[in-house]
């Protein structure tokens, strides 16, 4: 009897293995596939976009593992089935790294392309969004000229290992979508641009609801960071008139540079940042923005007297200074553009009681908003300059 029930056993065990392996699961063999790794969109013509896509071939007996096929069409899925009309393999999107929108399609608006994204299932989250300074089909043609390895790869650890040196903004979909769907902040996006065969980030794009509107160098980027995100390795470097520190330049210490550089630079690193920004008189609207740091100072390009306390301290205050002014100056570009990459529709909102205002109606507050800006740094350590 028990062996009856041992052998019935094994027989369900068998025959529910056979109705998993034939349950109706689509199989794909790679070699039949074209992995799309990256998409840039071109305005063609009114009411025409331009899609290119590079595509990973995994054919071990090709010469060319990437292919480029452009197409132009109305809508996203146009798109694809076009591109799919001009190869051999069939397209799919799961290993999608990175979309680039031109400038000019930025500027127009990008939120329906993006939508597209967000119904397809196989796009993930992470995929990076980026703007092209010109046109996107110049940036996905670099995988046929210079760059050796796919394109969609290039821009990918381009963009990740940026971030993760706290130099850029993180631009995935995801944020994307969290950014622009709420009206308390505004999205941000790395600009790329073609430079001598290579593809680099040039600063980043400024949005008002899904439009470019603006732009910020890649020198204005570390407080942009410092006013939307926690530093915890980061570094900057500062630029000062020589004649603010003439009473702590140690002329015994070596030369002077002042042939060299008419400038005095500091470099801080190892920086980490803590802001806060706080609604202090909301009939008047004024905020105060706090940022408290540590950090440790690298290099100058001057001999400076690190050794007593009090000229530490005279450092301190130095780069505090020029850090408030900075933000300050951001904080008005943004209101002049009126953008908001910071989320300071998110403070204000957060005491706002009863019906939330609307959107137009805080575009019109931020505009006339109040900043009261403080720094205060401590330089914990002079690194090997002791």
């Amino acid at each position: 009897m028990r062996k009856r029930r041992k052998w019935l056993k094994m027989l369900m065990g068998i025959s529910s293995l056979f109705l998993l392996t034939s349950c109706g699961v689509e199989t794909k063999q790679l070699e039949r596939l074209g992995l799309i790794t990256a998409i840039g969109f071109d305005l063609k013509k009114e009411n025409e976009i331009k899609g290119t896509v590079s595509v990973t071939k995994f054919d071990p007996m090709a010469k060319v593992m990437t292919n480029l096929i452009s197409a132009n069409a109305n809508t996203l899925q146009t798109l694809r089935s076009e591109e799919n009309l001009a190869t051999d393999q069939r397209l799919e999107m799961g290993q999608l790294r990175c979309v680039v929108y031109s400038k000019e399609l930025a500027e127009k608006g990008i939120i329906q392309l993006v939508n597209a994204l967000n119904r397809d299932p196989t796009v993930g989250n992470m995929v990076y969004l980026t703007i092209a300074e010109e046109d996107a089909f110049s940036v996905i043609n670099m995988s046929q000229k210079k760059i050796k390895i796919n394109i969609g790869t290039y821009l990918y650890n381009l963009i990740r290992q940026n971030v993760e040196r706290e130099l850029l903004i993180s631009p995935t979909l995801h944020e994307f979508n969290h950014n622009y769907f709420d009206y308390g902040q505004d999205p941000v996006l790395p600009i790329l641009q073609v430079k001598k065969d290579k593809v680099a980030i040039s600063g980043v794009a400024l949005f008002n609801d899904d439009k470019m509107v603006a732009r910020l160098n890649n020198d204005k980027l570390f407080y942009l960071k410092l006013l939307i995100d926690e530093y915890r390795t980061g570094s900057k470097e500062l630029e000062f008139n020589p004649g603010e520190f003439a009473k702590i330049i140690n002329l015994h210490g070596g030369r002077s540079f002042e042939k060299i550089y008419n400038k005095l630079f500091i470099s801080i690193d190892n920086l980490r940042s803590n802001t806060k920004i706080k609604l202090v008189d909301k009939k008047n609207l004024r905020f105060k923005v706090e940022v408290s740091m540590d950090s440790r100072l690298l290099e100058t390009t001057n001999f400076l007297n690190l050794g007593k306390p009090e000229n530490m301290k005279f450092i301190e205050k130095k780069i505090n200074k020029e850090m408030e002014n900075e933000i300050k100056k951001l904080l008005l570009y943004f209101q002049e553009k009126q953008v908001d990459p910071v989320g300071i529709g998110n403070v204000y909102m957060a005491h706002v009681r009863g019906k939330p205002i609307s959107e137009e109606k805080w575009k019109k507050l931020f505009k006339n908003a109040k900043f009261d800006i403080q720094v205060k740094n401590t330089i914990a350590r002079t690194g090997t300059m002791d």
